[in-house]
């Protein structure tokens, strides 16, 4: 088994009883980690250890096809939950963590008025929004052996929530540190067209 017990201040972050509730919306698919016990209150988890576990490799084309057509699957279940994971909500959240500290990146407020310039744009290529884990980046999808075979799972919940399924595979991109044309090799492979 693996224990998972929060670390200090991550309960500012992470909304613990959402993310339960995504577990439960979960029970029953094989898409996640087996989990044997969440606490909604304070985040301890139990799950099952997975023998014989990896992670995916960004950099082997095998691994990514294989984890992009599992995250595909998963998105096409349209598996719901009560809640909504909004990036721009989000960003407004952590701001407000700050209390009246300013970040320390000189180009931030730049930054953000161009993101929020975005977002009517952004917002209106939304078709659907469905369970969309947020944070499915390449060491979060686990390849394990069951049985002889090789299986995936994606582990790792505590941002999940309603949204456009494409922010899985943005996320996926941004933390592989991929270029531009490895964005749309990934796209074309999620899209499964040009």
């Amino acid at each position: 088994y693996i224990m998972r017990i929060p670390g200090e201040g991550t309960e500012q972050l992470i909304n613990r009883r959402q993310e339960a509730n995504v577990y439960q919306a979960l029970e029953g698919y094989d898409i996640c980690d087996p989990v044997v016990y969440i606490n909604p209150d304070n985040g301890y988890k139990l799950t099952k250890y997975l023998e014989e576990s990896r992670v995916c490799d960004p950099s082997n084309d095998v691994d990514v096809k294989k984890s992009i057509q599992y995250l595909r699957r998963f998105h096409e279940k349209k598996i719901s939950v009560s809640h909504e994971f909004n990036i721009f909500a989000q960003i407004d959240f952590y701001e407000k963590l700050w209390g009246d500290n300013k970040s320390i990146h000189k180009d931030y407020y730049e930054t953000k008025e161009k993101i929020y310039s975005l977002q009517e744009y952004i917002e209106s290529y939304v078709k659907e929004k469905v369970l969309t884990h947020i944070d499915a980046v390449p060491d979060n999808f686990l390849f394990y052996i069951k049985d002889g075979k090789e299986e995936i799972r994606l582990i790792d919940w505590e941002y999940a929530g309603m949204c456009d399924p494409v922010m899985d595979v943005s996320m996926c991109a941004i933390y592989s540190y991929y270029n531009e044309e490895d964005m749309e090799r990934l796209f074309r492979l999620y899209l499964r067209r040009e």
